[in-house]
């Protein structure tokens, strides 16, 4: 007999057991407070063992999957807690499905949501984001998709170079309205292609189209992938027809996803598309006065904060790695005026070159005299496979994509073939000299930044 606790479906046991189970979940509860996770959590069912390890219950391996990448580890931190030294055992069971709440639960539930009444949206969190000209547009866009989804501004898309804020305006439009599911273009393809091969795409499908604003990140890496790209053209219309929200970003604008169905960036480009620049220096004062505050204004001094902000900055991560190395030095006792001269210095002379997917691609292109599309081209000619390892090689090492997002930009490559590309350079002496020059000639913002 089955029946739910907490947020949890349980599996009724006797006395000690169900006593365990049912500390279990409500440790478990209050260790989750994002609201995409506890709707994973909604999907499984526990039962405590005879052996003493958990048994996670599962109706498809689209949940599995999901409950592996977002919660497992909560899982097993707050069972192993109570039960050091046993195993959370996932069990695969097509057939369950969660039962009823009884009626004195339902009653409990009703009364509780009645007193709380919670609103359906909390412009609150939008306190928390640094607001200048360089993303105001955006982050006005987005407050109307909380407050009114699907009225204006829809689909609402936002483009912009890595690291100006795109992903954390999508997470706080998430943590602002009860209706909002996030997923990132990695999590999508990889649920969309498990949902095929199961046989159980529809699941993928009702969650995501069961709120009412979807945002999906990163959609650049959907080029190439005809099947997912239909995929998301018929979420958007969709969510167009019930009047429900969606948000997308990338880093390029839609003009320029090249490949995209024409009809898809047709009904992008019906709604609202704004981009997010790099922070001007209001914010980066802002963020600087905000760090120099928590230090009682002794974390840097007026001549350091005058130096600071003449500099300018291409990305939040920049100033986040600025800001802390000037907290670290602080910590440390050793002082930031070395640290800002050297930094004004650095920028000052030009040294530093922005290391994007964009200025990569350009100089293996450049180095090998070969078309920058057939760069990201199926083409197997030799000077074009050494600029396309070369690509793979530096993109792995110089920026924050991983290995399957590198493989989706170049061409929609596997996995694997991105590795062989990278064992490849590293095995091949004249591919290993092209590193060292790259090296040479471009002073790498980052290994100063992260620099203590």
């Amino acid at each position: 007999m089955k029946y739910w606790g907490c947020r949890l479906c349980l599996i009724k046991l006797g006395g000690d057991m169900n006593s365990l189970l049912q500390d279990f979940v409500e440790k478990l509860n209050s260790e989750v407070e994002n609201k995409t996770d506890k709707y994973w959590l909604d999907q499984v069912s526990f039962e405590i063992a005879s052996d003493g390890n958990l048994n996670i219950y599962v109706g498809s391996d689209f949940i599995k999957n999901s409950i592996e990448k977002k919660v497992l580890k909560n899982i097993e931190k707050v069972y192993k807690s109570i039960k050091p030294g046993f195993d959370c055992v996932f069990i695969l069971d097509k057939s369950f499905i969660k039962t009823p709440q009884p009626p004195d639960m339902i009653e409990e539930k009703v009364q509780k949501e009645t007193v709380e009444e919670q609103p359906e949206f909390d412009l609150d969190v939008f306190n928390d984001l640094f607001i200048g000209s360089c993303n105001n547009l955006a982050i006005t866009a987005a407050k109307n998709v909380v407050t009114d989804p699907g009225s204006r501004f829809n689909p609402l898309f936002v483009y912009g170079k890595p690291g100006v804020g795109k992903t954390h305006l999508l997470k706080t439009i998430e943590k602002s309205s009860y209706s909002s599911f996030y997923i990132d273009s990695e999590s999508f393809l990889e649920s969309y292609i498990n949902g095929i091969k199961n046989k159980d795409i529809d699941i993928f499908k009702n969650k995501i189209r069961s709120v009412d604003i979807l945002l999906i990140d990163d959609i650049q890496f959907f080029l190439g992938k005809k099947g997912v790209s239909e995929e998301l053209f018929h979420t958007i219309n969709y969510f167009l027809n019930n009047s429900k929200a969606v948000v997308l970003a990338s880093d390029q604008k839609p003009q320029d996803l090249l490949g995209f169905p024409e009809r898809l960036v047709s009904r992008i480009l019906n709604g609202l598309v704004t981009d997010i620049e790099k922070p001007d220096k209001k914010i980066f004062s802002e963020v600087l006065n905000q760090n120099n505050q928590e230090y009682g204004g002794n974390l840097i001094t007026n001549k350091e904060f005058e130096l600071l902000t003449s500099l300018d900055f291409q990305s939040f991560r920049e100033i986040n790695g600025v800001v802390n190395n000037l907290v670290i030095n602080k910590q440390t006792g050793d002082g930031n005026a070395k640290y800002v001269a050297e930094l004004v210095s650095m920028y000052s002379e030009n040294k530093v070159l922005e290391l994007t997917p964009e200025f990569i691609l350009d100089y293996c292109s450049n180095l090998y005299q070969v078309d920058k599309r057939l760069v990201l081209s199926k083409n197997r000619s030799e000077q074009v496979s050494n600029a396309r390892h070369l690509f793979i090689y530096l993109m792995r090492k110089h920026t924050e994509y991983s290995l399957n997002q590198i493989g989706l930009y170049v061409g929609n490559r596997s996995h694997s073939t991105v590795l062989s590309s990278i064992k490849k350079v590293e095995g091949t002496p004249g591919l290993k000299k092209e590193i060292n020059i790259f090296n040479n000639k471009v002073t790498l913002k980052e290994n100063f930044l992260e620099r203590v």
